[in-house]
């Protein structure tokens, strides 16, 4: 879900695409790529350009020591006349799409390259405002979703097929379950194409963003209060009659050793493709910025992203099979604030916690008590 309070929940169904249709989303998502690099050149350089003027210096450098408020305010307000002065705010970069838009109208539409312009309009406002400190063009494949506004323009969802600027791509109904049914109920508020690499090839979804509840199957027997205590590899859940103790899922091993036998294999390859790229004590150089990579070492590459997708796919669904499990228990959970920081503070500590994740599973347990209407309160 991508927002509680706003109740609105994402709907991915996979596409079956065509072979001329995937060529057709495949052009259409690297016009878009570069119509989104387009907008950044052009706002990065009127971004360099107010950068270079005493009036910003001055301006940010004040902001970093002042703290009282009537004085931030106007220092504020002086940076928000600079911006509009270089026109980097979002109506502006959106203003600028319409050429593109209309030469590349064949691929591309109104709602898409604005939201490829406000996309752009966050990664200058991050550096304007000192949250970021670069930016960077997408390469070519890095652009991983095309996006609408309305289901009643653009790309739409239509008697089951996404319906975009002349193509009609059927959804795949394969696993289609009583999940679909329920959730297409509820009003669409806009969809977007989503392009994924699965098994080293381009695989195309369609995610419906609905308005309203996620469907749920509830429990009308899981009442009570539910204590929880989680550590790194096991969760304690104390009901009022019982303990329950269940094993966090652990990453599979057959799949990690691969991952570490194709790693060092790449790190091989690397070197000796690159031997100039590296100090006598085996440190990457400063400023090593040209690399040559095998055909072996890219094939290797393919294979080890997927490994880690399925890695995280299968860890991710033995997570939500658990909070399932325990959601069933009872209807309003407490874990100790103490418990969350613990968890938090070792994040990139600990072999059982990389294997296990349990700040992770906390999160997916928050969201699947949040889904059934279930409380999670920390004390």
């Amino acid at each position: 879900m991508s927002d509680f309070q706003n109740k609105y929940f994402v709907l991915t169904l996979p596409l079956k695409t065509e072979l001329w249709q995937q060529h057709v989303l495949e052009k259409r998502f690297e016009i878009n790529r570069q119509i989104y690099n387009a907008l950044l050149q052009n706002a990065m350089k009127r971004y360099k350009q107010m950068s270079q003027t005493k009036l910003y210096r001055a301006n940010k450098e004040a902001l970093l020591y002042t703290t009282e408020k009537k004085a931030r305010k106007k220092l504020l307000q002086e940076r928000d006349s600079l911006v509009a002065k270089y026109q980097l705010r979002n109506y502006d970069i959106c203003k600028e799409t319409t050429e593109y838009r209309q030469y590349f109208s064949e691929h591309t539409d109104s709602p898409i390259v604005q939201n490829l312009a406000s996309e752009v309009g966050q990664a200058i406002d991050g550096l304007v405002k000192g949250s970021a400190s670069q930016v960077y063009l997408k390469k070519q494949g890095q652009l991983k979703s095309l996006s609408g506004k309305t289901n009643r323009s653009s790309i739409k969802f239509r008697e089951g097929n996404l319906v975009w600027k002349g193509l009609t791509i059927p959804i795949d109904r394969k696993n289609w379950n009583w999940y679909e049914e329920e959730a297409l109920k509820r009003e669409i508020r806009y969809c977007r194409i989503k392009k994924s690499v699965i098994r080293g090839k381009d695989r195309y979804f369609l995610e419906i963003v609905l308005k309203g509840d996620v469907p749920v199957k509830r429990n009308e027997d899981a009442t009570g209060v539910v204590g929880l205590d989680i550590g790194c590899q096991k969760v304690e859940a104390v009901t009022q009659n019982q303990i329950h103790t269940y094993i966090l899922p652990f990453k599979n091993r057959r799949l990690e050793q691969k991952k570490r036998e194709l790693s060092q294999y790449m790190e091989r390859s690397r070197r000796s493709m690159n031997p100039g790229n590296y100090e006598p004590n085996g440190r990457i150089k400063k400023g090593s910025n040209h690399w040559v990579y095998s055909n072996k070492y890219q094939k290797a590459r393919l294979i080890y992203q997927e490994l880690c997708r399925k890695q995280a796919v299968l860890q991710k669904q033995s997570q939500y099979k658990l909070a399932q499990e325990i959601s069933s228990s009872g209807s309003c959970f407490y874990i100790e604030e103490t418990g969350r920081v613990k968890l938090d503070g070792v994040r990139f500590s600990g072999v059982y916690h990389m294997q296990t994740a349990p700040s992770g599973f906390l999160k997916v347990l928050e969201y699947k008590l949040n889904q059934q209407g279930k409380q999670l309160l920390f004390r």
